[in-house]
């Protein structure tokens, strides 16, 4: 047995720990997550790569979900075809990790080297250390590649660890670095799926499996494989709300979405125009969306949130009236609740729901 297959089979062998691993600590979001296509598979008819893909397929897509046998499958694997990615935000935009992606564009190119991008992942990971966290170092593709994560004991708000990480690579340049690394998560947006990450395990194209950096002074070797990092994985210090509170990362609000037309604005002269919203607030909006905010991330989303002049107008209104919200939303978000004027509740009872259509506003 060669080096490569023995090391194959260690992860193989510890595919189950790893996958319930990887279900608790790591996965944000189990309606989509990354995967990588065979080989054969890779080019497309036009001569374009297409390395991965977002699974499942879009007809499967809210019937099929990510589940812990999927993620032993990627930890068993020594098949490209079988290589998993996690996306690094939920539907309500919060994280359970931050990962940096310090990368070897092209393996050409003399002002970028696997030494370098070493030295850089070693100093962000010693100032991640020294703000508390226990970070791992991951030699990604055994060619210069690194990955640089952190794992949060609880989701935090996806703006604080993409604001916190942009923060931490800021001085890319002054360690020698071209451009900035990869932030997952990268900037927060709800409405798409957003970024995605390749699990730790065997590499998409190059026949190499994730090493872990150790700096403990017991160690051999610089770097763990097999056993001995997969070791390091499982026993990872998840971060606590403390040291995230010190690094300016906050546990994530859960979204209210209020409707505005009837809800905010007092809608007293009726539709009058996308752009047009003549009447005052309710009374007491301002201060019961105060209140809100200390609990909730409140959002607001109408039909005038289809075109930017209605989302301008809404923006303009609220400032007009000091009324603050976290976000104006083109689209729908995700939320914990809805508070619409117009609008049935849905209890599980078709006949109830349609005689309470039959009742609403006569």
């Amino acid at each position: 047995m060669n080096y490569i297959e023995r090391i194959a089979d260690e992860w193989r062998q510890r595919a189950g720990e790893l996958a319930e691993w990887t279900m608790r600590c790591m996965v944000n979001r189990t309606d989509v997550w990354g995967r990588y296509v065979a080989k054969k598979y890779r080019e497309t008819e036009e001569g374009k790569k297409n390395h991965a893909i977002t699974a499942p397929f879009r007809d499967e897509r809210g019937k099929v979900f990510l589940n812990t046998a999927s993620l032993e499958k990627h930890f068993r694997t020594q098949l490209v075809s079988g290589v998993l990615g996690l996306h690094s935000t939920s539907t309500d935009l919060s994280s359970r990790w931050l990962a940096i992606d310090i990368d070897l564009h092209d393996e050409d190119e003399l002002s970028v080297t696997a030494e370098g991008n070493f030295v850089a992942a070693r100093h962000w990971y010693g100032q991640l250390c020294e703000r508390g966290f226990d970070p791992l170092l991951l030699d990604s593709n055994g060619k210069g590649g690194f990955h640089l994560l952190v794992i949060f004991e609880a989701p935090m708000s996806t703006h604080d660890v993409n604001r916190f990480g942009l923060q931490l690579v800021s001085d890319f340049a002054m360690r020698g670095l071209d451009r900035a690394p990869e932030i997952f998560p990268g900037k927060p947006q709800w409405h798409h799926y957003g970024d995605w990450l390749r699990l730790p395990g065997r590499h998409h194209t190059h026949d190499h499996y994730s090493r872990v950096y150790c700096d403990e002074a017991w160690a051999d070797d610089q770097w763990l494989d097999g056993h001995d990092a997969i070791d390091r994985i499982l026993a990872t210090r998840l971060a606590d709300a403390t040291v995230c509170a010190d690094a300016g990362i906050q546990q994530t609000r859960r979204t209210i979405c209020l409707d505005f037309d009837g809800v905010i604005h007092s809608y007293r002269s009726g539709w009058c125009g996308i752009e047009s919203i003549p009447d005052p607030p309710i009374h007491g909006t301002d201060r019961a969306i105060e209140r809100l905010r200390q609990e909730y991330r409140v959002v607001v989303h109408s039909a005038r949130c289809a075109t930017q002049a209605g989302r301008e107008a809404i923006e303009n209104w609220l400032l007009k009236h000091q009324i603050v919200v976290d976000e104006v939303c083109e689209h729908k978000p995700p939320a914990m609740v809805y508070i619409d004027d117009r609008a049935i509740r849905f209890q599980g009872d078709w006949s109830n729901a349609i005689a309470e259509l039959r009742q609403f506003r006569k």
